[in-house]
């Protein structure tokens, strides 16, 4: 995996914002020039981030500041082995 959120991007399949899954990347732009922010989605609407002002944080897609950010997501797991992994 690539070290940069604007690298991640190029990275994996497309995934709508609808079909989520939980190990799903999400991307936003939050500097004004692309990719520049990637989140864990955790399922329910929500992602996992991390910032160097309030560490490792579980926010809210739906969020004002996020979805206005929102860019897309990305699948970088197969199905094989994300149902290896799983749980309910």
């Amino acid at each position: 995996m690539p070290r940069t959120s604007k690298a991640q991007y190029n990275v994996g399949t497309p995934v709508a914002k609808s079909k989520l899954r939980s190990g799903d990347l999400v991307f936003f732009n939050t500097l004004g020039n692309g990719v520049s922010h990637v989140g864990i989605y955790v399922g329910n609407g929500k992602f996992a981030q991390s910032s160097s002002s309030y560490g490792v944080t579980i926010t809210s897609l739906s969020q004002s500041y996020w979805a206005n950010r929102y860019v897309g997501a990305k699948r970088v797991m197969s199905t094989s082995s994300y149902q290896a992994v799983a749980y309910d």
